[in-house]
């Protein structure tokens, strides 16, 4: 330890960089200086320890090696996530777009986190599940703060909050949404993949009047679908008819697939790449008299752990081919990325895409 004198030979300096180093990690590990805060100037850490302000700065120094502290132009340095360490029992926290009490959550919603439990579970780590509702990004962040989260997964692509993320510096990846400006890790489905697949189906199967129902502008995941579906017709010199291909959101659809179904030259084939959407569809034919497999075809949209569930009991007869995926395989690469991304921070941000199947029409519930 180097001691520095006031000029009347009292001493200044009680303690070295280390042992200050050492005092702020233990208040670091222990909360009390939480992820994201920014630590106490160097001025005001000598004030506190009496020690010199190039101490203060050195000690600084040794956390930000230790990979504790992140330095921040103007700012000084900022805590980060890596110290909250799931190995201690500290929680991953699933952000969830949906309403704030999970007893609202959906079946779908209701599976991810499960899923993501289970992969959690399997390498000894906890889950802790956050509903957004009205919060703003702050609140949600200052909830993650108090729970001392290490490290975070979110089903929405909200810009607000994917900025304050990335201001905390918190390892996070996205699961089921991502960004076209990838500031994030992202574990999606593969949309654009499972539409083309889609769309090559009926192709194949003769087709030639083929239609799309669901959103487009809704999200990059809605607008991956579409591209998919574009690009195997185009591939196929198969035209692309605008009465066909209509943007359609939620509250819209039951209406806009009977419009669909009846017009004077409707299609053979219809593209219903949510499980609404193809749950509609079938209604609407029903409705019309028009017999699935036979008058049209239809191929649907579904996880394959919900398939048997309330997706099967929306059709009667048979269940119409569907493209499936696995909520489970989704939560598994999700949180394999979330332990790279904790171990390596400064790796680029990833777009990882679980494959998409087709499922042959089976026999349904009558």
């Amino acid at each position: 330890m180097v001691v520095t004198r006031r000029a009347d030979g009292s001493v200044l300096e009680a303690i070295g960089y280390v042992e200050l180093a050492g005092k702020l990690r233990q208040s670091i590990l222990n909360g009390e200086i939480g992820v994201g805060e920014i630590l106490p100037s160097n001025k005001q850490l000598a004030a506190t320890h009496g020690v010199a302000p190039e101490t203060a700065r050195r000690a600084a120094k040794q956390l930000e090696a230790e990979g504790l502290v992140a330095s921040e132009p103007r700012q000084g340095f900022r805590v980060l996530a890596r110290v909250n360490d799931p190995e201690r029992g500290l929680p991953i926290a699933f952000v969830l777009g949906g309403a704030e009490k999970t007893e609202l959550w959906d079946d779908f919603s209701r599976m991810l986190f499960a899923c993501l439990q289970q992969a959690a579970a399997d390498r000894g780590w906890s889950m802790l599940a956050i509903g957004i509702g009205g919060r703003s990004p702050a609140q949600i962040m200052e909830q993650l703060r108090d729970c001392r989260a290490c490290g975070m997964v979110l089903d929405v692509a909200k810009p607000e909050l994917l900025a304050e993320v990335g201001r905390v510096r918190l390892p996070a990846v996205m699961m089921d949404a991502w960004s076209p400006e990838m500031s994030l890790d992202a574990v999606v489905q593969d949309s654009f993949q499972g539409a083309m697949a889609a769309t090559k189906h009926l192709l194949a199967c003769g087709h030639r009047r083929i239609a799309w129902l669901g959103r487009i502008s809704e999200s990059v995941q809605s607008q991956e679908r579409y591209g998919g579906v574009a690009a195997a017709l185009a591939a196929a010199g198969v035209e692309f008819r605008p009465e066909y291909m209509r943007d359609t959101p939620w509250p819209e659809t039951p209406a806009a697939a009977r419009r669909l179904l009846s017009l004077g030259e409707r299609p053979t084939a219809v593209l219903g790449l949510w499980h609404d959407a193809a749950a509609e569809l079938a209604a609407a034919a029903g409705e019309l008299g028009l017999s699935l497999g036979r008058d049209l075809e239809l191929v649907g949209w579904c996880t394959e752990e919900l398939y048997g569930g309330a997706y099967s009991a929306s059709f009667r007869g048979s269940v119409p081919p569907t493209m499936v995926w696995s909520i489970a395989e989704l939560a598994r690469l999700t949180i394999v990325r979330l332990a790279e991304r904790r171990a390596r921070p400064e790796m680029p941000p990833t777009l990882i895409k679980v494959p998409v199947r087709l499922r042959p029409a089976e026999k349904g519930k009558s």
